[in-house]
């Protein structure tokens, strides 16, 4: 997703983050953890069914996207 639907799209939060060495771990966490006013009144659901490895792995994936166009 490149543009914002309800929140960010991955490319907006790949660019915010692009040049902080401690996302991957954040991002990971507040995939399982959810997150609140990072961007905004926007809720981000926790995922507790995620395994570290899961959350890892695409915390890793969102920050890999290119910058929006």
């Amino acid at each position: 997703m490149v543009r914002k639907q309800v929140g960010p799209g991955f490319a907006q939060i790949a660019a915010r983050y692009r040049n902080d060495p401690e996302a991957p771990a954040r991002l990971a966490d507040k995939l399982r953890d959810g997150s609140v006013g990072a961007w905004g009144r926007v809720i981000m659901p926790r995922q507790p069914h995620m395994s570290l490895d899961e959350s890892r792995r695409l915390a890793q994936w969102v920050l890999s996207q290119p910058s929006p166009p």
